[in-house]
């Protein structure tokens, strides 16, 4: 049994920066990752990223059947791995609007509190680009949409989203650039950092009211590890609900039905589940375009290796059109995100040139819940999304369809398009349309606030982060949000990490 000052649990988005921000203080710090190594093809190459699901570095979690969406399971891909989703995401980059913030009405989680913290993340450890060499087909979107009505607005990732321009990106110099990479690289050189990687947690050991250490299993050995002062949990919207149920906080009979002793009822624990429901229209591409179709020629692979440039610098989601699917909105409630290639939620084909367009929707009423089915954490936990089971949400997809179809009839995107594979020309009414969005909908991966923090009693998080009712252990990630902003959650994931380390750093003194 070894004791540390704290021990943070998760190298993902917001794990990693927690850790390396209390190790920059000179505070012994062990940071406990249920994946491994980052240094993978798949991870560091941009475009490649689709390579991970469902392999070695994801989680490959699914949803339960869905009721709203034709009794489907829905696929659920997050990363197992040092860098977390971080290191295989689309790696587009937005911040939210001010409204996002300023409505948790949570005392220091306003825009004006957050905006320095991002601005630090961007200017510090984060790199944040542009996609370096869009394809010609990307270049239309944005001139296409910007034609079409959407705003001219390069800097899309708020406080103001309207817009359509090219992806503001974590890639650097041709390379993904995670959280792993950006925070653990330099902390892995102190004395006082420590990571153990392939290690799962079972559980969190609270004694006496308070969070005092760390169960986890390696290479089928039991190991504890101590903190003396705080724990922070990152394990992610689905990991920290299911670690803080299965270490007997949450909904007391739930844990009770299988088999769970609850030390602190919180029933708040695993419910309020958000993510970014999204559509995948497809069209293909007219002659003389080719997209991303080639990008698994050899040749493409050579000039990475030799010189971090290419197809394969493409984060494959190149282009956004932030828009209001109805004029009355106060911010856009859609993400269109083009890909110059056939892209589904589990699939990239490269076999014909080909576009996709994904409309994710970034302010939906359903919201699920995330709960153990036992008290054993290799048993991944029961995810029910309830996509669609608001008529609002098919209603504002069946909107944002018609909005992605005058997009792309407009020109200069149009003489490069030929037809519309999916949903296809059939699909006109709204009828078919709302049909057509129950058959096909899937995730942009974006799930959060199952574990949010807010200033009533029973939230589960107070808004320093501390889990009530348990001393000395947080919660830093995504579950932590009360509500989902309009961002691509990384960055607000980011966000959180580096404000868990400021309250922590404050209290150390």
């Amino acid at each position: 049994m070894r004791s540390y000052d704290y021990v943070v649990i998760g190298a993902g988005s917001a794990g990693c920066a927690v850790a390396a921000r209390l190790a920059a203080a000179s505070h012994s710090v062990l940071l406990i990752e249920a994946g491994g190594s980052d240094r993978r093809l798949p991870v560091r190459a941009p475009l490649a990223y689709g390579a991970q699901m469902g392999g070695k570095t994801d989680w490959a979690f699914e949803s339960e059947p869905e009721p709203g969406c034709n009794g489907r399971r829905i696929p659920q891909p997050r990363g197992k791995v040092l860098g977390g989703t971080s290191a295989m995401n689309a790696m587009v980059w937005v911040r939210g609007t001010r409204d996002d913030y300023d409505g948790w009405q949570v005392p220091g989680w306003g825009w004006d509190d957050v905006e320095p913290v991002f601005h630090r993340i961007e200017s510090g450890p984060m790199r944040v680009t542009r996609v370096a060499e869009p394809d010609e087909v990307s270049r239309r979107f944005v001139a296409a949409a910007r034609a079409a009505g959407v705003c001219a607005n390069d800097n899309i990732s708020g406080p103001e989203l309207d817009g359509a321009a090219i992806s503001p990106v974590t890639v650097w110099k041709g390379q993904r650039w995670s959280t792993a990479r950006a925070y653990l690289d330099h902390a892995r050189r102190l004395e006082n950092f420590a990571v153990v990687s392939s290690a799962l947690v079972r559980r969190i050991v609270i004694r006496d009211g308070a969070a005092v250490g760390v169960e986890y299993e390696r290479r089928g050995r039991s190991f504890t590890a101590t903190a003396r002062r705080e724990i922070v949990l990152s394990a992610g919207a689905y990991g920290t609900p299911q670690l803080l149920q299965l270490s007997g906080v949450g909904p007391a009979e739930h844990l009770r039905s299988v088999g769970i002793d609850p030390i602190v009822g919180s029933p708040r624990v695993g419910h309020n589940l958000t993510d970014h429901p999204a559509t995948f229209m497809n069209w293909g591409l007219a002659p003389g375009f080719i997209g991303l179709a080639d990008a698994r020629n050899p040749k493409w692979l050579l000039r990475w290796l030799i010189r971090r440039s290419g197809k394969l610098t493409s984060n494959l989601m190149e282009a956004v059109a932030q828009i209001r699917s109805t004029p009355d909105l106060a911010a856009p409630d859609f993400q269109l995100i083009h890909a110059p290639i056939y892209a589904r939620i589990d699939e990239m084909s490269y076999s014909r040139p080909a576009l996709s367009i994904l409309q994710s929707y970034w302010t939906p009423e359903s919201r699920g819940s995330v709960m153990v089915r036992s008290s054993d954490a290799r048993d991944a936990p029961a995810i029910q999304l309830n996509t669609l089971t608001s008529a609002g949400d098919v209603a504002a997809f069946v909107r944002a369809i018609r909005r992605t179809r005058e997009i792309v009839s407009t020109d200069p995107l149009a003489s490069a398009v030929a037809v519309e594979v999916h949903p296809g020309p059939n699909v006109n009414t709204d009828e078919e349309i709302a049909a057509w969005v129950r058959a096909t909908v899937a995730t942009t991966g974006h799930p959060a606030c199952t574990a949010a923090m807010g200033t009533e009693p029973d939230s589960v998080l107070d808004p320093q982060l501390r889990v009530r009712g348990v001393r000395g252990l947080r919660v830093a990630d995504a579950s932590a949000l009360p509500r989902i902003p309009r961002a691509n959650t990384n960055a607000p994931a980011i966000m959180v990490g580096e404000r868990c380390a400021d309250f922590m750093l404050s209290a150390s003194g």
